[in-house]
């Protein structure tokens, strides 16, 4: 399976950007509800939670393919495989907050607002282990580490992005 790829860079790093945002917005919110009682706060809970599952869904099938083109024996495969199965754990985890909220869209208990700590806390911890993944064993560094040379995919007219992107640091050259 390809790398995913995205204006060419790495696609994952990209968009775990979304629920590593979300996910901590939606506890705050969750806070502030508690503490002013406020539906709205609850209600933009809920939907920054919504955004950050979908998010993480489609971060995750990134992530995915470049786990699956990491080889067997490289020491950075255990580390992908903790990464990965904290990260499907917590979409598990917030699809059930979710599914707890479903009808008034605000903490019946304090269970959903402490299941978003605790997924607040495990997706600091995870973002470590992704960080390691890349800064320790050069995952998807360019040129370096174990994808390397693996091809990629990429979305259509991605190089129209690259290239719009690029512009203005050719300018500077």
């Amino acid at each position: 399976m390809p790398k995913a790829t995205l204006a060419g860079h790495p696609a994952h790093p990209q968009l775990v950007t979304f629920p590593l945002a979300l996910f901590p917005f939606s506890l705050a919110m969750d806070v502030l509800h508690l503490v002013t009682g406020r539906q709205r706060y609850a209600d933009a809970a809920h939907l920054a939670m919504e955004g950050a599952v979908a998010g993480s869904v489609v971060a995750a099938t990134a992530g995915a393919m470049d786990y699956l083109e990491i080889p067997r024996e490289h020491p950075a495969k255990p580390m992908a495989r903790l990464h990965g199965g904290m990260n499907l754990a917590l979409i598990a985890l917030s699809v059930v907050n979710l599914g707890m909220r479903r009808r008034r869209r605000r903490p019946s208990t304090g269970l959903p607002v402490a299941l978003s700590a605790f997924g607040t806390a495990a997706l600091l911890g995870s973002a470590w282990y992704g960080a390691h993944l890349v800064y320790e064993h050069g995952v998807r560094v360019k040129g370096r580490g174990p994808l390397a040379r693996s091809p990629s995919v990429a979305p259509p007219f991605d190089h129209l992005l690259e290239e719009t992107l690029e512009a203005p640091l050719r300018k500077g050259r």
